[in-house]
């Protein structure tokens, strides 16, 4: 199985621009889900925020997704725009998962694990900006905006189920690439067991 890199982050960070730059690099390609776990995520994301209905459904999907990533790992390199971290952080934040029990070395057995998995940040200010540049709010901005407490546990468990942390707040989208693939090959050369995939 080729390499897996995650990027992990709130809305607005620019996953996405770097994901892409981070896969031209490597030779990788961006992770897309197929339409069937697309139209089982729009179906989720109906659910009552916050519930353990939706909680469950998508989790569900991240299993459904992780098939996927395996298949196309086969292949090619595989760049994640976000994955588990991103789904359990917004569970804790929600109430519905602990932070004492996300880590990396108790990742979940049906999910594929990257080699790297990268949190992603900026400057909240900054993160705010980029965001109001899409006229764009959600349930969860709302809550990270209006309650402290969720804010820091979501926060708390990206930190928690991610190798790397990289602020891309003064960092043009071409300077984090080379940073996260900086990392990738100097975790590479070292070749540490924690970095290696899941069966």
């Amino acid at each position: 199985m080729k390499q897996i890199i995650v990027l992990e982050a709130l809305d607005g960070v620019g996953k996405s621009t770097v994901a892409k730059l981070v896969a031209k690099k490597l030779n990788a390609v961006v992770y897309r889900p197929s339409g069937r776990i697309k139209h089982a995520t729009n179906e989720a994301i109906k659910l009552p925020y916050g519930s353990q209905e939706r909680s469950g459904a998508i989790r569900k999907t991240l299993t459904m997704m992780s098939k996927e990533i395996k298949e196309v790992a086969q292949s090619y390199p595989v760049i994640l725009d976000r994955f588990y971290a991103s789904w359990a952080s917004a569970e804790a934040g929600a109430g519905n998962l602990r932070i004492t029990d996300l880590s990396i070395d108790n990742w979940p057995q049906d999910l594929v694990k990257p080699d790297l998995s990268v949190h992603l940040r900026v400057d909240e200010e900054e993160r705010l900006r980029r965001i109001g540049k899409r006229d764009f709010q959600n349930q969860r901005e709302i809550k990270l905006g209006n309650d402290e407490s969720y804010r820091f546990r979501v926060l708390r468990g990206l930190t928690r189920l991610t190798d790397h942390d990289v602020d891309n707040t003064f960092r043009s989208p071409e300077e984090t690439a080379a940073a996260i693939v900086e990392k990738y090959n100097s975790m590479r050369k070292s070749a540490q067991p924690r970095f290696l995939l899941a069966a």
